[in-house]
């Protein structure tokens, strides 16, 4: 096996230039990346070819946006900083996307009310149906439970309550009206099968 090689490259030296020539060369792409959408840091690679971004088109991103600001700072223009939130009103914004400090108009009134109020007035009801309680807490009497040995592994112990005996009679019912609906469709599928043929 022979010595591997290296694929080729360019080599771009990092050598300063003069503002003009930065210039033209930045004015030259800004204007090319208008026509050619490989030149767009968010083109879009499909199928059919390269595209412009589906949100920003021929004008492209913020990265666009700030090569333009920077090549007319290389021109010598004067532009204003950009009006960034204040700190304030940023937390603002954020907190109504996530959730917090969010006003819940309840249903017959007219003005808003915090979500942490809403939420500690609010009747915790448990699951779709409501509130849910326990019978025997309530004061209802607690079925008689029997432990039964039925010998299985390790000497594990069973609870039988008093509808197991039902229970066990529905479950056998239930075995046998399976049985007898796989049967009679097994018959149906031979009677198709035999009426095809």
């Amino acid at each position: 096996m022979g010595p591997e090689t290296l694929p080729p490259y360019r080599h771009i030296s990092s050598t300063p230039i003069a503002l003009s020539s930065a210039s033209a060369l930045l004015t030259e792409y800004l204007s090319n990346s208008e026509l050619h959408p490989h030149l767009h840091p968010d083109a879009l690679i499909t199928p059919t070819g390269i595209m412009f971004s589906s949100h920003d088109g021929p004008m492209g991103s913020v990265v666009m946006h700030n090569l333009r600001r920077v090549a007319a700072g290389l021109r010598g223009e004067y532009l204003e900083p950009e009006a960034t939130p204040e700190p304030e009103e940023d937390e603002e914004r954020r907190g109504k996307w996530k959730g917090k400090k969010t006003p819940i108009l309840q249903e017959g009134q007219d003005d808003w009310q915090e979500k942490e109020v809403y939420e500690r007035e609010a009747e915790n009801e448990v699951g779709e149906v409501g509130e849910r309680g326990n019978f025997v807490a309530d004061g209802g009497e607690a079925p008689e439970v029997q432990v039964v040995d039925d010998g299985n592994e390790g000497g594990k112990k069973r609870k039988i309550t008093e509808d197991d005996g039902d229970s066990k009679l529905d479950k056998e019912a239930r075995r046998k009206a399976k049985k007898e609906r796989l049967k009679e469709l097994k018959r149906q599928k031979e009677k198709e099968r035999t009426t095809k043929a």
